[in-house]
């Protein structure tokens, strides 16, 4: 068996495995930000919350909250 085919320590794969999901979560909360930002610009240009939530495919209260955290 060849050193590079050899199975690696579990403990490797869970290391691997938490930089994964540490790295999706990264990518997650950057979009949850610019989600809100654009929301923003958006009710500065005339949409409504309703308008926005429907874009999303979110209620109009969860826009209002996204809009709140990005002030």
């Amino acid at each position: 068996m060849l050193p590079d085919a050899a199975p690696k320590p579990v403990g490797d794969r869970k290391a691997i495995a938490r930089e994964f999901l540490r790295l999706a979560n990264d990518d997650y909360q950057r979009i949850c930000n610019l989600r809100g930002y654009y929301a923003k610009i958006a009710r500065q240009h005339g949409l409504t919350n309703q308008d926005i939530a429907d874009e999303y495919g979110i209620t109009e209260a969860a826009v209002r909250a996204i809009i709140k955290r990005a002030a």
